[in-house]
């Protein structure tokens, strides 16, 4: 039985895939451009009641323009060398992408039915797709040489237009650092050991100040968000907010009940027509009987867990708290709200909003609170 030599090892390493630098920042800009579009236009199409562009024989679909921003967003970084390209490139991307998922419905029935109402979980389960890989993102962490050096040629590039601050600059030397510290025998060393010497104090040129209304606006709304989410105000918000979402959801007990009162005789009365629009839904079937009392019983175990997370955040039990309150509004993201955009699309939306922006918050409290654990066992906290 034979081994792989060290050559065909390093060879097969080098042929890995590499996360780009800031993936996570350009997946959340898709998400932002998805997410946007999709509620968006059907937001604009009800408003409206339902126009048609183009009149006669022609229907200019929104979809044609979702192609179209996705064409473009796939020309942008191949024609154009700089970081904000790809931010551009990811909005695009989003907005093609939710525009031409929208219409979903018309590409899988033989009638064109856009009402189709598998379709508004079709999209929502595609948005999901790209919350995993966001996810994914930014849970990945740019590590081995390969990474470090891809990583530092992107900020160097940066430096090349002079838009590399002190901060990139600090991570473009640690990064350089972590290349150069492997043996001698790597043939990667001397390229990190000659890009370290070129990006000494005084060689790359010097940081140009960007004036830029969006470029003032995103420093402006980082620095407000870093002064303003402090770690005890993020604390009692998300125990609100986890509260407030539990206490909504362990709610659906009472459709159960209502439901259930309602059908004990085979019949149906007031009862159920009031739990129809207290559940915002149409239940006109066995169907929607059973979809609305499984959404229910879901929502009662996803209630629990969040109220549950919130108690544990009020005891300062923060990270038992966060990891039952990523499992519940997970839960709840990922199975609850295929049942309910199913049956309302607009109450769905909206609840999926309010859930993905409770998620964030309650992640970006988890890197609060594991912070100090990070900086203690590095030494401090600039890891000295």
């Amino acid at each position: 039985m034979s081994f792989p030599s060290h050559r065909q090892r390093r060879r097969r390493s080098s042929r890995r895939a590499v996360a780009r630098l800031d993936a996570d920042r350009y997946m959340l800009v898709m998400l932002i451009g998805f997410g946007g579009a999709v509620l968006g236009t059907r937001a604009f199409l009800a408003l409206t009641g339902y126009p048609q562009v183009g009149g006669g024989t022609l229907h200019i679909s929104h979809a044609l323009w979702g192609g179209l921003s996705l064409f473009v967003a796939a020309l942008v970084p191949l024609l154009v060398v700089d970081r904000a390209a790809l931010l551009w490139a990811a909005l695009l991307a989003g907005v093609g992408a939710g525009l031409f998922i929208d219409e979903v419905g018309k590409f899988i029935t033989a009638d064109n039915d856009y009402f189709f109402p598998a379709a508004a979980p079709i999209a929502y389960a595609a948005f999901l797709i790209s919350v995993w890989l966001y996810v994914r993102a930014r849970s990945t962490r740019v590590e081995g040489r390969r990474a470090q050096l891809h990583a530092a040629l992107e900020l160097l590039g940066e430096a090349v237009d002079g838009r590399l601050g002190e901060r990139d600059r600090t991570q473009l030397r640690r990064r350089l650092d972590l290349a150069a510290a492997v043996p001698d025998g790597d043939h990667l060393r001397p390229l990190a050991v000659a890009l370290l010497e070129l990006s000494r104090p005084g060689v790359l040129p010097p940081y140009e100040h960007r004036s830029g209304w969006i470029f003032r606006a995103a420093v402006a709304v980082r620095a407000w968000l870093a002064r303003s989410l402090t770690p005890v105000r993020l604390r009692v918000g998300l125990v609100v907010a986890l509260g407030l979402l539990g206490f909504a959801a362990l709610s659906d007990l009472a459709t159960i009940v209502a439901v259930a009162v309602d059908l004990r005789d085979g019949t149906t009365g007031g009862v159920l027509t009031t739990a129809n629009e207290y559940a915002r839904v149409d239940i006109q079937d066995r169907r929607g009987v059973l979809l609305l009392l499984v959404r229910a019983l879901l929502d009662v175990c996803v209630g629990a867990a969040l109220v549950v997370a919130a108690g544990l955040l009020l005891r300062g039990v923060a990270r038992r708290a966060v990891e039952i309150a990523q499992a519940g509004l997970l839960t709840s993201l990922s199975v609850v709200n295929l049942l309910v955009f199913y049956l309302d699309q607009f109450a769905a939306a909206v609840s999926a909003l309010g859930q993905l922006t409770v998620l964030l918050a309650v992640r970006r409290y988890q890197r609060l609170v594991d912070r100090p654990a990070r900086d203690d066992r590095s030494g401090g906290p600039d890891g000295a």
